[in-house]
């Protein structure tokens, strides 16, 4: 039969914490921010998706580049945020050119030109990108093609979602 513990070694084996370093916990921080960072990607932009607005499907592989936005919805006409007008009075106007559309674009170039007399850095591209609801005619997006063409905006990117 074994030997009883004695009262000193039962006092020494309640007294024991466990205790957790800081140099461990750094580690395991560190390991979590590496992990993070790598799973984390900024490539491309967000683009963002109105409720009324349905892109089409393409097979498109390029990722789009942060340009000038140009929403075609079924019932307006937006860019960068802000309605320009309606579709309907879009549509019904007979010439190819749209007037405050053209406005709309003429005042951004003005806002990027400022920006890019302050800032060499930053250039006027004449880039957009029209996202534009399947379901609109196709005579209402070569209108506003040409208004783009005609306000110095060259660079036209159509948004669509890619079916993979």
């Amino acid at each position: 039969m074994p030997f009883a513990p004695s009262k000193k070694k039962k006092r020494r084996s309640r007294l024991t914490e466990a205790t957790l370093t800081l140099t461990s916990m750094m580690d395991m921080f560190t390991i979590i921010l590496l992990f993070l960072l790598v799973n984390y990607s900024a490539e491309g932009i967000v683009v963002t998706n109105p409720r009324k607005l349905s892109l089409p499907l393409s097979i498109s592989q390029k990722t789009p580049t942060r340009k000038l936005d140009i929403q075609i919805t079924s019932e307006d006409i937006i860019v960068e945020g802000v309605k320009v007008m309606d579709t309907k009075d879009a549509m019904e106007n007979q010439d190819y050119s749209i007037k405050p559309l053209l406005d709309a674009l003429n005042e951004n170039t003005k806002k990027v030109e400022f920006i890019a007399k302050n800032n060499p850095s930053f250039k006027f591209t004449g880039e957009v990108m029209i996202q534009g609801d399947k379901g609109i005619p196709f005579i209402l997006l070569e209108k506003i093609m040409y208004t783009c063409g005609q306000a110095g905006y060259g660079g036209i990117s159509l948004a669509v979602i890619s079916r993979e």
